[in-house]
């Protein structure tokens, strides 16, 4: 049983062995502080502003200490890989069930018997049936298209990935004589999905509204819940080469348990391979580049962003919708306003002393609540408004060093001390260990993002009250059929690491991946989320 208690911020000295100042770990963050350069050009980056606003004095005097996004980010669903994507029949669901969370095996079957028993006889199907099909097939038949492409393309991913992971997408690899591919596991993790694309989406596209029911020819009713257009909209952004183009500050920890210092802070392991450079990947996201990016990007630009809210392998992506700060005392622990919480670094008794910056002259802590939307299951609802989100938030404590001008120069993320009880009546407080919660990483679309998102030119007019003309189908089964050339003709230089037949020396060989993509048209995404807002 733990015990949360204040923020431990009394600080003692860091000894520092000969032994330790040799660890290559040591020569990173957070035991190496960055130069005010990285710290500046990193925000630079973050928030595509030549000048971030960076004094906590103006801050506070600009009232920036807590802000939302201008538009909130909509409630979406992550649309779990092993569920089929958008592919899934939500409405017949139950996401407590462990067959169908557990085994994508079987929902591949499911599909596949579901295909040839209920899609091919499709347009006899009564409108209760067509309200409960998945996103992708009502966006099939829609493009009057019975052999359903989109969503046989989303399942045959589901279906390569669970057999081969990425290797069921290898295109071509120098394998030397002796040595073979590693074996995939079947496995696939719950979390796997499209919370990439939702999340992205949700800072950037607008919110579906209301449900569009849409006239097939044989007079049947087929409505598209604001839900199933969100499902369209996650895959369009998740499938995009707008991945390739946001901004992204931090790299992702891949630790399943992430190892602390004595003093809370996640640090990092040795690189497993050899010649891979040493980097904070689970200490990465350094404080100042956070507090000055959150303020800059919402606060200032009144924009929202992705938050990959867990900082150890698990991947959980959210749009960040809000955030709240005060200030604190390093020595005291106490929250005030901002001239009782500087501190002079000079004659402080301080842990970090190694890894400040050689610029920092004072001190502040800092308490920030990050809001951020949570996801939610799908649902058949007629209409989708701010008040249908969910939030969560978390509590980041980190401390920053400042100039003489109150400019950020640096900073440490601070840990909570907890008490552990051995008991419910009694409590030794020597036995205490320390934990910090900071973001793994976090990511915005590019202020041109539109550019990746153009609809298709030169179709003709679709008034959203039929299916779409047939002139539409060639222009889909393209956005279908995208596929992403992780190849040397298109400037990569991958390698695959490939295990010997015997021995332990591996090697890294030159390879190339395809990976199928499939996205909806643009066009009648556009058109969806358009007859929504009526």
């Amino acid at each position: 049983m733990k015990r949360s208690l204040k923020l431990l911020a009394l600080a003692t000295c860091l000894s520092t062995t000969a032994a330790l100042a040799q660890d290559p770990l040591r020569e990173i963050y957070p035991y190496k502080p960055y130069s005010i350069e990285e710290v500046r050009s990193k925000v630079t980056k973050m928030t595509e502003d030549g000048r971030p606003l960076m004094n906590v004095i103006e801050m506070e005097r600009r009232g920036l200490m807590q802000s939302n996004a201008k538009a909130q980010p909509w409630g979406g669903y992550f649309w779990a890989l092993i569920q089929g994507q958008i592919a899934n029949t939500y409405q017949d669901k139950s996401y407590f069930a462990f067959w169908e969370m557990l085994g994508w095996e079987g929902n591949v079957k499911r599909w596949k018997k579901r295909r040839s028993e209920v899609l091919n006889n499709v347009m006899n199907l009564e409108e209760k049936d067509l309200a409960e099909l998945a996103p992708s097939e009502k966006y099939d038949l829609l493009m009057g298209d019975t052999n359903f492409d989109l969503t046989s393309r989303v399942w045959q991913f589901v279906e390569g990935w669970g057999n081969g992971k990425k290797w069921g997408f290898l295109s071509s690899i120098d394998i030397p004589a002796g040595y073979r591919l590693p074996k995939s596991t079947k496995l696939m993790a719950l979390w796997e999905g499209i919370c990439h694309g939702w999340a992205l989406a949700a800072t950037g596209y607008q919110r579906p509204e209301n449900t569009v029911t849409i006239t097939l020819p044989n007079g049947k009713r087929m409505p598209f819940y604001p839900d199933d257009i969100k499902a369209l909209v996650s895959l369009m952004f998740a499938n995009s080469i707008v991945q390739d183009n946001v901004v992204v500050e931090g790299l992702r920890c891949l630790d399943k348990n992430v190892e602390t210092d004595e003093f809370g802070r996640n640090v990092d392991r040795l690189p497993t391979k050899e010649g891979e450079e040493v980097l904070p990947r689970c200490a990465d996201v350094h404080p100042a580049v956070w507090h000055a990016s959150v303020v800059n990007l919402t606060g200032i630009q009144g924009r929202a962003f992705v938050v990959e809210v867990d900082y150890h392998a698990t991947v959980n992506n959210h749009p960040l919708s809000g955030y709240k700060y005060k200030w604190f005392n390093p020595k005291s622990g106490r929250n005030g306003d901002l001239s009782k919480s500087v501190i002079d670094l000079a004659g402080f008794k301080d842990a970090y002393a190694s890894s400040r910056s050689p610029l920092a002259v004072k001190l502040v802590g800092v308490e920030m609540e990050m809001i951020y939307t949570d996801w939610s299951n799908p649902k058949d609802t007629e209409t989708n408004t701010t008040e249908d989100d969910k939030f969560k938030s978390k509590k980041f404590m980190y401390d920053l060093e400042l100039d003489a001008q109150g400019n950020i120069v640096g900073g440490q993320w601070r840990a909570e001390k907890v008490i552990e009880l051995r008991d419910r009546y009694s409590r030794n407080e020597d036995e205490r260990t320390s934990r910090i919660l900071q973001p793994d990483f976090f990511w915005a679309l590019p202020k041109n993002f539109a550019m990746y998102f153009k609809p298709v030119p030169g179709l003709e007019a679709w008034n959203g009250i039929g299916q779409t003309p047939k002139s539409w189908t060639a222009p889909a089964k393209a956005a279908h059929g995208f596929i992403y050339n992780v190849t040397r003709e298109f400037g990569f230089n991958e390698k695959c690491t490939v295990i010997p037949e015997e021995g332990k020396l591996t090697k890294e060989v030159p390879c190339e991946f395809k990976y199928p993509r499939p996205q909806p048209l643009i066009n009648v995404v556009n058109q969806l989320l358009q007859l929504s807002k009526r």
